[in-house]
């Protein structure tokens, strides 16, 4: 199973090597750099590696700055989103999630365990978060704590609270800012973010 994920991911950096530079990293995470036009700063867009071929459909044509697409191989863990943001050091993040809207915060909350399997439940409820332990598509092998803060950036022109995206306070802790968009609201979430041509 690992492996057929692993040349799964192999695939898709062979894939976007024909048009960008692009790496896979440690977790199995391919992260592929658009350069845009002089000037701007680096924004990472984080999403699930099953989304790739949509998210690159709706990439922006021109902009200015730096895109490095990171195709998340995990189950939206903490773990590799922070281990990306050390690699790339970027100025502002994007998360994509499911569905729609533009969002400037999300998170608070943990998992635990219960008798039928797990239930989130804020962050004050006194029983500790699972920690479970995962195996990378390359077989690096960590563990997940099941709590993430909550994160909050600054509000842009139509976004609101309430993103899905667990892991933003990862960027939130490195003083970026960080957003979410769901899949259908990506041009509105490049309008905010770049300064375009």
């Amino acid at each position: 199973m690992r492996a057929t994920r692993l040349d799964a991911i192999m695939t898709d950096l062979e894939v976007f090597s024909r048009y960008a530079p692009a790496q896979v990293d440690a977790f199995g995470t391919v992260l592929a750099t658009f350069e845009g036009g002089y000037g701007g700063g680096t924004l990472l867009v984080w999403s699930p590696r099953a989304w790739a071929t949509e998210v690159l459909r709706r990439l922006p044509r021109t902009f200015r700055g730096r895109i490095v697409l990171g195709l998340d191989a995990s189950p939206s863990d903490r773990a590799p989103f922070a281990h990306a943001l050390e690699r790339v050091a970027p100025e502002a993040v994007l998360l994509v999630e499911e569905g729609s809207g533009l969002f400037h915060a999300g998170g608070g909350w943990k998992e635990i365990a219960t008798e039928n399997g797990s239930r989130k439940v804020a962050l004050e409820h006194p029983e500790a978060a699972l920690e479970l332990e995962r195996v990378a598509p390359t077989g690096l092998r960590y563990r997940e704590p099941r709590a993430y803060p909550a994160w909050n950036s600054p509000a842009l022109d139509g976004s609101r609270s309430g993103a899905r995206a667990p892991q933003g306070a990862a960027a939130r802790e490195r003083g970026l800012k960080v957003y979410a968009a769901g899949l259908l609201n990506l041009d509105e979430a490049w309008t905010s973010l770049f300064r375009l041509d």
